[in-house]
């Protein structure tokens, strides 16, 4: 009956009077024989002289096959914006002020300075693109931020780059001194771990632990670690394409990949897929720092 009905609305701009006529002449003698096969009907022009006909369609895509609106553009600067931060304020309640108060200020001082939060938005992406929720990745999220907070207080200190600023301020070590700038670090980077294990909810244990080994790999002697002790023992020599792919695969992109990995794993996604960031991101430190 719906059929028909669209039919008649269009009954004087689309279709002719003798093709409508006949069809609905037909299915109402024997309804039964209404066939949901398509029809190749004849559509006139609004304005066609004589009646000429113009085109043929398939009247039952024309009526029945919904109209699909196209999907809105993406906002990234706009989910960046939110996602970052709903981070922040999950950050803030990761690490609260509490006995010993110098190394949780310490901690604060350089966690809560500011920053894209990079990391922790692909982690939650990565982690909503495969199904998952935000809430499930928030944990891991403030644990990469940790992570990378803690690997810029070290890289700051005398021993290493000795940098005096950090994203406009005075660097941990040189406001908190470099013993409790190193504590701030290591602090960070412990209770990222804990974090995860703790915080994370409504994913499975086996996932959770996936998540936490991607992340400690990203990390160690095989990841950021060995990109730093690269880059170290680099200083002031000759340094080759190979070599400084390697500083930046390690020292930066390890971690962004991890980011991805870890979210789309606790999102319920196979790890395999999301395994080649280190290739496309591996030189973006080579540009400005994440």
């Amino acid at each position: 009956m719906a059929f028909l009905q669209t039919i008649t609305t269009h009954e004087n701009s689309l279709f002719s009077k003798n093709l409508l006529y006949d069809h609905m002449k037909n299915t109402s003698k024997n309804p039964s024989s209404y066939s949901t096969k398509p029809l190749s009907m004849k559509i006139r022009a609004a304005n066609a002289v004589n009646s000429t006909l113009v085109k043929s369609i398939n009247v039952e895509e024309l009526l029945v096959k919904p109209r699909i609106s196209p999907a809105p553009e993406f906002q990234f600067e706009e989910y960046m914006k939110i996602s970052g931060k709903k981070v922040n304020r999950a950050l803030d309640e990761a690490v609260p002020v509490q006995k010993p108060e110098l190394i949780h200020k310490a901690m604060r001082y350089s966690l809560l300075a500011g920053g894209k939060r990079v990391r922790p938005v692909l982690c939650i992406a990565s982690c909503e693109l495969v199904g998952g929720l935000e809430s499930w990745a928030m944990p891991m999220a403030c644990a990469l931020e940790m992570i990378h907070t803690m690997s810029l207080i070290h890289d700051d200190l005398p021993c290493m780059d000795n940098d005096d600023l950090r994203r406009g301020k005075p660097t941990s070590h040189k406001v908190y001194g470099e013993e409790t700038a190193i504590l701030a670090g290591d602090a960070l980077l412990s209770l990222a771990f804990e974090h995860v294990a703790d915080a994370t909810d409504k994913v499975t244990p086996g996932r959770v632990v996936r998540a936490i080994a991607e992340l400690g790999s990203a990390v160690g002697s095989q990841g950021l670690v060995a990109g730093q002790i690269m880059d170290i023992c680099s200083a002031g020599k000759d340094v080759n394409l190979k070599d400084l792919e390697y500083i930046h695969v390690h020292k930066t992109s390890k971690l962004l990949e991890a980011s991805v990995v870890c979210g789309a794993i606790l999102g319920g996604e196979m790890l395999s897929k999301w395994k080649n960031y280190e290739n496309t991101l591996g030189v973006s430190d080579c540009c400005f720092k994440w």
